[in-house]
């Protein structure tokens, strides 16, 4: 199995996962501050960023299209998005909001729904499709995640790593700490370019730290000469490295089809 260059995605959508919701009706989950603008200043190097800050009240977005916005609200993959407007993969965004209080990540991702249902008149339809996925699951030789501290309510973002060693080759990987098994799953449906649905059993938080190579494909002959010998391809690094790994297997998928959407009024 090949692994998606995790050189580049260094430079995609940062995001984290709680397993808390709100419920409360009187604790309304919509931001208190939030500004929604066109992004004018081309690319930045953190172009397409999308993430909480620090504290746990507010999402900053830098040069973002609106499919990545909804991939972090509805936690789906680009994908699993289809229909909308001509502009949905290519208008950029800033945006910042703010919520009253600091919020679960599970708030959060909510509350970044409502507001682009709020600011980009947003209405979707959902579909499940069953189709072949990856199943996360423990190998024999068992988990080899640390179990993170359950007294640490900091969930800093699962990022990808990756350029050059010491020797001049390349190597990539994954790191998150505070991570559950559901969204790690997640994001490895982000690496590999297809659906992968946690059947771990794990229930508590864990560090993870694994490194892989990229895919050669993407990378070319004189790319792949650059590989160091000890990276290996994912499927053989997550037994090895994380005590987990990926098998084929059919599942449900959620595919959001988007019904309308305009461009926000800058405010």
């Amino acid at each position: 199995m090949k692994a998606y260059n995790a050189i580049a995605l260094c430079g995609v959508i940062s995001c984290y996962l709680t397993a808390q919701s709100q419920t409360d009706p009187n604790d309304p989950l919509t931001f208190e501050v939030a500004s929604v603008k066109m992004s004018t200043a081309g690319c930045p190097p953190e172009c397409g960023l999308v993430r909480p800050l620090p504290g746990n009240r507010q999402y900053h977005a830098e040069g973002a299209t609106l499919q990545s916005l909804m991939t972090i609200a509805y936690q789906v993959t680009p994908r699993q998005i289809s229909g909308g407007p001509s502009w949905l993969n290519s208008d950029r965004f800033n945006i910042d909001a703010k919520a009253a209080r600091p919020r679960t990540s599970d708030e959060l991702h909510e509350m970044l729904a409502h507001l682009l249902e709020e600011r980009f008149h947003l209405k979707i339809r959902r579909e499940n499709r069953q189709e072949s996925v990856m199943a996360l699951v423990v190998d024999k030789s068992g988990s080899k995640m640390p179990v993170h501290d359950p007294e640490d309510k900091d969930y800093p973002p699962i990022g990808g790593r990756g350029g050059r060693g010491a020797d001049g080759l390349i190597c990539g990987g994954l790191d998150g700490h505070n991570v559950m098994m559901n969204y790690f799953a997640f994001y490895l449906s982000r690496v590999l370019g297809k659906a992968v649905i946690d059947k771990t059993g794990l229930p508590a938080r864990y560090d993870v730290s694994v490194q892989f190579a990229p895919d050669l494909a993407q990378m070319g002959p004189e790319g792949a000469a650059m590989i160091g010998p000890d990276c290996q391809d994912i499927s053989m690094a997550l037994p090895k490295q994380l005590g987990l790994r990926l098998e084929p297997a059919k599942g449900p998928v959620e595919y959001l089809v988007v019904e309308h959407a305009e461009k926000p009024t800058e405010n």
